[in-house]
């Protein structure tokens, strides 16, 4: 499983900076964050250094869409029906210009968020999409799949999603899940049983899977052989929130805590702590081992009080991500048995490590992973019981 960077509010440059550290990567770019004349330029400065892009459309809320993307040309007037024949026409014309101007790696359709009542017109939508897209290009095509939380916590309405895309003329899927409960780090079972069986349904159907606003919750998606999760920067690029899609005024990005992400804990922990625990003697918890040591965060543990060290924002950001992106990389390449063993080992070790720093007084907050332990074991093994003979059989090929 590869991670991508969901582009958000101020994260061009760090995205530049990322994919020429990597050597490779790819970025999903976001319109309500970038004005439509620097896509292109922007565009070529990652493929430069090593990078792709994919394109996302945003079209979640057509007829409630924020400002930013309504000055896009693809993006329909709010008073006509994009079902109209010749308002979707449009809308796929200029997304699949786009798309050529920046010579995008895959083509993400556009898609809007549906609920089961309206699987029948919003996959019909999506089909005539696809139908236009793969007869005027090779490039691979990405339906988005912008699902409310009820539909994801429905095991039958899952089936039903499934059973009806079966026969959509695409490669795989970009799939926006809405939070349960709008939270961050999400500790509804039944949510985590749905979308981890959404996942593991279109793979067996040998779909690619690609998840959008993800954070490290999203680890346990290689379980059913996803095959990306995208991850940014602020929250709402790690975790789906309509409302940066509906309003009309400007992004409110508000500063606040500087977060340090402990990999080993899958849990975020406002940098101020450190000092405590610098104190207290027991700041050697929070230094990352191995694989998981970078330049943007080895300043808090070389002998000064972290707060009084450049650790900032910024580098607080590369921290997450190249974390992130490790563990990625340590459940790809695996049998399914192997990542099943190797998922486990990491949420048992995070259980661990979160039960210390309790001892300790240390919490994440809504940042902590402590409530999502038992639905993501939950997911696990109800994932397993259900589809662990066919993932095990079928995983080479999916």
């Amino acid at each position: 499983m590869e991670l991508y960077l969901q582009l958000g509010h101020g994260m061009m440059k760090l995205s530049l900076d990322l994919i020429k550290s990597w050597g490779t990567g790819n970025v999903i770019l976001s319109p309500v964050n970038m004005k439509q004349d620097r896509i292109e330029s922007f565009s070529h400065q990652i493929q430069s250094v090593g990078g792709e892009v994919l394109f996302d459309p945003q079209m979640f809320y057509p007829k409630e869409g924020h400002s930013k993307l309504q000055a896009y040309d693809y993006w329909p007037d709010p008073t006509t029906s994009i079902t109209t024949e010749s308002t979707h026409r449009n809308i796929d014309k200029e997304i699949l210009r786009l798309n050529k101007k920046i010579n995008s790696s895959q083509i993400i359709l556009p898609g809007v968020e549906f609920a089961e009542d309206q699987f029948f017109s919003k996959i019909k939508w999506m089909d005539e999409s696809a139908q236009y897209f793969s007869s005027r290009t090779d490039k691979p095509i990405l339906g988005t799949l912008c699902l409310y939380p009820e539909t994801i916590r429905n095991s039958n309405s899952i089936e039903l999603l499934v059973e009806k895309l079966k026969n959509i003329p695409v490669s795989g899927f970009y799939i926006i899940p809405h939070p349960s409960n709008g939270e961050y780090i999400v500790s509804d079972l039944n949510w985590m049983i749905g979308i981890l069986k959404l996942i593991t349904c279109l793979k067996l159907n040998h779909k690619t899977v690609i998840l959008g606003y993800s954070n490290h919750q999203g680890l346990i998606y290689s379980l059913a052989h996803a095959d990306a999760i995208a991850s940014g920067t602020y929250m709402n690029t790690r975790s789906f929130m309509p409302e940066k899609f509906k309003s009309h005024k400007d992004d409110d990005i508000k500063h606040k805590s500087t977060w340090y992400y402990l990999p080993t804990a899958f849990s975020e922990y406002k940098a101020a702590l450190l000092d405590v625990a610098m104190q207290r003697g027991f700041l050697d918890i929070f230094e990352p081992q191995g694989e998981f040591k970078n330049p943007y965060s080895e300043m808090l543990f070389k002998g000064a009080q972290p707060s009084s060290t450049n650790y900032n924002e910024t580098n607080s950001f590369k921290h997450y991500l190249h974390c992130l992106r490790i563990q990625c990389e340590m459940l790809s390449g695996l049998g399914y048995q192997e990542t099943l063993a190797a998922y486990e080992f990491m949420l048992n070790n995070a259980e661990n490590q979160i039960d210390v720093l309790k001892k300790h007084g240390m919490s994440g907050q809504n940042r902590g992973f402590a409530p999502a332990i038992e639905a993501n074991r939950v997911a696990m093994c109800a994932n397993d019981e259900d589809y662990g003979f066919k993932l095990n059989l079928e995983w080479n090929s999916l």
